[in-house]
């Protein structure tokens, strides 16, 4: 009942920040420069943003392969793949509900428990924690002044604050120590356990890899498509196509960003791009306002790019996870027969 609880006000705040989000983005939003946008952006770089989120499900699916076949669970990359389609799909509906739909649907076809497969994941949200800091540190290094705009938005951030938060969290330790024995009984504590135990079964599944190059390789390739199907999308509009590598790195920090925040659909996304523009106009010397016009439409226009290629390939893995499931039922009947 609390873990149901907990899901049904966890929805209800995605919902509420989904809307939100859409109120801001269309309060910002100058439809008729949208429509124009629209009209002369060039979709083939559209279209390999499409492509290049697809090879990232391919690249993960592979990596994913990797990870299972330690711990004694060889899966078919196909399967990983329809498997991670699907969960992105079901991430439409409520944040990341797709890591158990991910887990599920690969149990489905591949029979791995659903606990195994979660330690995996976990340990890939780690990984991509790792090269968003890569990312990080890349904009830091060609792009710092955007960077600073973008958490100042030029006001700045007084070094007092800091010294708050430092004190909150050296407050929250000492009550944790203090109160340690009851904590540890909390369902909270617990749940923060497994997932520690998830992340541990995840790196003891590296130790054994014995194709660890493949593994660095797919990570990267996973993180180059993120990349390229942010950065590639500047040369569809004549505003952006000066853009270079230093505000590419800017803008795949940032998507992350409005991607990991817990509105249904990602509709963080578009609104968070247009505050990244902003930025960039600052940093360029151009007002604010200029750089929100322009990410307003670059957000949204590369938001439902994305939305399409999720649907369309999550309405396929509806279709492919239930014909491997019926396949390998059938193989295992047959089996039983002989």
């Amino acid at each position: 009942m609390k873990a149901r609880s907990g899901q049904l006000i966890f929805t209800i705040i995605a919902i509420a920040l989904a809307g939100l989000f859409i109120g801001l983005t269309i309060k910002a939003t100058n439809f008729e420069e949208l429509k124009t946008a629209a009209k002369e952006a060039n979709y083939f770089w559209l279209v390999v943003s499409m492509v290049l989120s697809i090879v990232s499900y391919w690249f993960r699916a592979a990596r994913w392969k990797l990870l299972l076949d330690p711990i004694g669970y060889p899966i078919k990359t196909q399967s990983g793949f329809w498997a991670i389609s699907f969960a992105y799909f079901m991430n439409l509906t409520i944040p990341r509900s797709g890591e158990i739909a991910r887990a599920t649907s690969l149990y489905k076809m591949e029979k791995v428990p659903a606990d195994k497969s979660l330690g995996i994941i976990v340990l890939e949200r780690v990984i991509d924690v790792l090269f968003l800091g890569l990312f990080f540190l890349l904009t830091f290094i060609f792009n710092s002044e955007t960077l600073f705009s973008f958490f100042s938005m030029g006001k700045g951030f007084p070094l007092e604050k800091f010294g708050i938060l430092i004190g909150i969290l050296l407050l929250l330790g000492i009550i944790f120590f203090i109160f340690f024995n009851k904590i540890k009984n909390l369902k909270i504590y617990q749940s923060g356990i497994n997932f520690l135990n998830g992340i541990w079964v995840g790196f003891k599944s590296i130790l054994k890899l014995k194709k660890r190059t493949l593994f660095i390789a797919y990570s990267f390739g996973i993180w180059l498509c993120y990349f390229l199907m942010t950065y590639l999308v500047v040369f569809a509009f004549p505003e952006t196509r000066d853009f270079g590598l230093g505000e590419g790195f800017f803008l795949i920090v940032s998507g992350a960003l409005g991607m990991i925040l817990p509105a249904v659909g990602g509709l963080g996304y578009p609104y968070v791009m247009s505050m990244a523009f902003a930025a960039i106009y600052l940093s360029k010397g151009q007002t604010a306002e200029e750089g929100k016009a322009v990410g307003n439409y670059f957000g949204l226009i590369l938001y439902f790019a994305q939305i399409i290629s999720i649907l369309i390939f999550g309405f396929l893995s509806i279709y492919f996870v239930g014909k491997i499931r019926n396949s390998a039922v059938n193989e295992e009947s047959a089996q039983q027969q002989l």
